[in-house]
């Protein structure tokens, strides 16, 4: 009789149910910084800076100056399908959100050492939770202006058979970039900012126009050769 045949059903434990969930959110350090940036656009961020080393393998950290969270909305934002953009399945039809599914920040920080830095401004105090491979190892004060900070170092350190997937630096760097010129141009009124290895890659301030933007992305030759359509359906 096969392994399988014999083998008795069993829940699994949370560690393993998270790292299978990250699976199904972050398939290299491109998707991580897509779902930062999202989270940082949701919580109404008018500057947006992505910060990488190496590809985003060794680091990566997403700065903002949006609403952020005080320090309960912060431990329960590390619980997996916590959100604060939905309440009832409802809310689903229509949703203007980037993302509400609450899986992003747990799914992000089972598989990597993660840090959470925030606070809502106007004098309150800033928190830091400190998490590595989804446990929770401190809670700490700490002193910032308004927004949200997240810090992810080692991605995949706890998963190698994720990690040796990871291509190379300059291709996750490639991969990184592009998502976050696809959020830039859906939002031009923000401003952006990349660097990869202290090295600036993007640096787009706010755009009056979308025009404005697509030449900050890919420069005058290009966005002056395309010409503006309006139309909506539906």
């Amino acid at each position: 009789m096969s392994l399988l045949a014999r083998a008795r059903v069993q829940v699994l434990t949370d560690q393993v149910a998270d790292q299978i969930a990250a699976g199904e959110v972050v398939e290299r350090p491109a998707s991580v910084v897509k779902e930062l940036v999202e989270n940082a656009l949701d919580a109404g961020a008018r500057a947006v800076r992505v910060e990488l080393e190496d590809g985003g393998k060794v680091l990566i950290r997403v700065s903002d100056d949006g609403s952020g969270m005080d320090r309960d909305d912060a431990r329960l934002a590390l619980q997996r399908h916590a959100t604060s953009k939905i309440r009832t399945a409802v809310d689903l039809i229509g949703v203007e959100t980037f993302g509400f599914r609450g899986e992003a920040l747990p799914a992000i920080a089972s598989v990597s050492r993660f840090e959470l830095e925030t606070t809502e401004g106007d004098g309150a105090g800033a928190t830091r939770l400190r998490v590595s491979g989804g446990k929770l190892e401190a809670t700490e004060d700490t002193a910032r202006q308004r927004g949200t900070t997240v810090t992810v170092r080692g991605l995949f350190y706890n998963t190698p058979a994720r990690r040796k997937f990871l291509r190379a630096s300059a291709t996750e760097t490639r991969a990184a970039l592009e998502a976050v010129t696809a959020l830039a141009l859906t939002r031009p009124d923000v401003a952006f900012s990349v660097t990869s290895d202290d090295r600036v890659v993007l640096d787009c301030p706010p755009a009056p126009r979308l025009i404005d933007r697509a030449r900050a992305l890919w420069g005058a030759d290009l966005a002056d050769s395309l010409l503006e359509v309006a139309h909506r359906a539906g």
